[in-house]
């Protein structure tokens, strides 16, 4: 049964011959290289890859989730090399091993396979356990198609770490708040169930008369500390399935929906969009995705669905031969000012460029947004808690001092 051979050899002029061929056995493919006057330097079976053991105490590499982060490395990576003059045939088996302990190892073990049948990159890759965005097949094809894959595959990485980049600074920026909220909600629940039912004797005397809102503080301290285990059950309930909504797309969906209709909140997530859509649709150009389909594209990064299907009714004027900058122009979302960077990128045959530009525009603009609205988390929150702490121990005063004066 013949097997797949890689070779390195060298021809009748002393000059350097590789590649691959099918023989019996090693001495099978030496004798046929030979035979085609070529002097054998190494002869290996392709599938000779190193076999590395796993590491103590780690996960098999199948089990193990591949992020974001993971597969923009991989693009940069292949990208890297192909830019550097190796040839795809040679890069493959160098990130093989260098993957082999990573949850990336079986995806380009099968990828590897799939391209020594004949299959192209982009069919290689798409591969179920790799949740590539919607954009990087497109640029990846495209690159295929004009020869300029290593191109491609750096412009897909340029973005996937942009968005990464954002993602990043919107987690960083919310763990304060995050942290804030908490620590006063855990205040609150103390003073509730640890000092508050230690005034219930209060209520109940008759030497006092104690205020309406005294009353309710305190019947409600004691109710929560008698039904802590049922509150406790009732959150964990609560909390369960709100992350499993959370999972469900439709839901994120009408959750994202909601927040764009906010005052503060609404501005932001369109520039975000925006932004991300202006990099991705100039990305698909430079790389020669014809217009309409780098519309249809494009217009699946937008996460707010107005956009996305504004955007989407907007390719059917582009093949009537309508503009860019008419289209975008009908789009109530788009900002007007900055029309002018795709008309002059129309104008100039620079459109590419000026997405690109526009795109990044936005994009910084967005971060600018963003702290401003999470500047404002932190005040607000410190006001309510603050509120709240000096609701229950102003409720608490008047009880006892309703008391003394009694």
């Amino acid at each position: 049964m013949e097997a797949l051979f890689r070779y390195r050899a060298v021809d009748r002029q002393g000059g350097p011959a590789t590649g691959q061929l099918r023989a019996t056995d090693t001495a099978d493919a030496a004798r046929r290289l030979v035979a085609q006057g070529l002097t054998p330097v190494l002869v290996e079976p392709v599938d000779a890859l190193p076999a590395a053991a796993p590491a103590a105490g780690l996960r098999p590499a199948a089990a193990r989730r591949i992020t974001a982060r993971q597969l923009q490395g991989l693009l940069q990576e292949l990208g890297t090399l192909l830019q550097s003059g190796i040839s795809l045939a040679d890069a493959m088996p160098a990130l093989l091993t260098a993957y082999a302990r990573q949850p990336l190892g079986p995806a380009l073990t099968l990828a590897h396979q799939r391209l020594r049948a004949g299959a192209s990159l982009p069919a290689a890759l798409d591969q179920p356990g790799l949740a590539w965005p919607p954009y990087v097949q497109a640029l990846l094809q495209a690159g295929e198609a004009s020869g300029e894959m290593a191109q491609a595959l750096n412009d897909s990485a340029a973005q996937m770490a942009q968005e990464l980049a954002t993602a990043a600074e919107l987690r960083n920026a919310l763990v304060y708040p995050a942290v804030l909220v908490l620590a006063g909600v855990g205040a609150v629940l103390f003073i509730f169930v640890g000092v508050v039912p230690r005034f219930a004797g209060i209520v109940k005397s008759a030497r006092a008369d104690v205020p309406e809102i005294s009353r309710w503080v305190i019947e409600a301290g004691v109710a929560m500390q008698q039904n802590l285990g049922a509150i406790g059950l009732g959150a964990a309930a609560v909390a369960a399935v709100v992350a499993s909504l959370a999972g469900q797309p439709a839901m994120r969906a009408a959750v994202l929906q909601a927040m764009a209709a906010l005052p503060a909140i609404g501005p932001w997530l369109r520039s975000v969009d925006v932004g991300r859509w202006a990099l991705v649709m100039g990305a698909l150009l430079a790389n020669r995705v014809p217009i309409v389909e780098a519309l249809r594209l494009s217009a699946g990064t937008l996460r707010l669905k107005p956009l996305r299907e504004g955007l989407l009714r907007g390719g059917a004027q582009l093949q009537q031969g309508r503009a860019l900058s008419e289209v975008l122009e009908q789009q109530a979302w788009f900002p007007a000012m900055r029309l002018s960077l795709v008309r002059v990128g129309e104008r100039s045959g620079e459109l590419p460029r000026m997405l690109r530009a526009l795109g990044e525009a936005e994009t910084q603009g967005s971060r600018n947004l963003q702290k401003r609205v999470l500047a404002l988390v932190e005040p607000v929150a410190i006001l309510v808690i603050g509120g709240v702490i000096g609701v229950i121990m102003v409720a608490v005063m008047m009880a006892i001092t309703s008391l003394n004066t009694v």
